[in-house]
């Protein structure tokens, strides 16, 4: 293992413990909803992950670096969804005796990644800053396998933890209250997001 490698397993560790959109929403959805609930969502979060490491393979994704409309554009996509997933928590689902769609969670958390722009940044800023000038296909892929890796671990990490949590919330006493404290909490995930994920430069 080389050293840039090493360094950048730390970092990509450091990175996925650190508290973010992702981890709060998984930790609110698990608790809510519980863990097949939360598995789904990694899943389409992995996925999400997977299609910006392709992506940025083409050098599409480029684009996001080099043109700041476009960061903003899909800086306030992602906002404006997490809040529209708050809303939604809000005013809660209404039963029409349909079957329960299975593949919401999955689709959502592709969406959000797909729409998070720094999260595209790991793989057009943070990884080619690792494996340096002129790196190798190879050393490139074994990079963003292992942070998919990381990521995915972490975010299972979370879903176990937090899935612990359902049956306390899911008393029917309990369940309006704990709908919008959930909602509130998703909402204010996206005002902190609007306001950190902001370039500086």
């Amino acid at each position: 293992m080389s050293a840039g490698f090493a360094e950048f397993l730390v970092a990509a560790i450091v990175m996925e413990i650190t508290p973010g959109p992702n981890m709060t929403w998984l930790a609110l959805l698990s608790a809510r909803e519980g863990r097949m609930a939360g598995l789904q969502a990694v899943a389409g979060i992995a996925s999400g992950l997977a299609l910006l490491a392709v992506i940025a393979a083409t050098g599409v994704s480029a684009l996001i670096s080099a043109w700041p409309a476009l960061y903003e554009a899909l800086r306030w996509a992602s906002v404006a969804f997490l809040l529209y997933l708050a809303w939604e928590a809000w005013i809660g689902e209404k039963d029409d005796g349909k079957r329960p769609d299975l593949g919401k969670h999955f689709r959502r958390g592709l969406v959000v990644n797909l729409l998070n722009p720094k999260a595209a940044a790991v793989f057009v800023v943070m990884i080619p800053s690792f494996a340096g000038p002129d790196p190798s296909v190879g050393a490139l892929a074994a990079m963003t396998l292992a942070y998919l890796a990381i990521a995915t671990l972490a975010h299972a990490l979370i879903v176990a933890f937090a899935g612990n949590f359902q049956k306390a919330m899911a008393d029917p006493r309990r369940e309006v209250t704990v709908r919008r404290v959930f909602a509130i909490a998703l909402a204010a995930v996206a005002i902190w997001f609007a306001f950190t994920s902001g370039r500086t430069s």
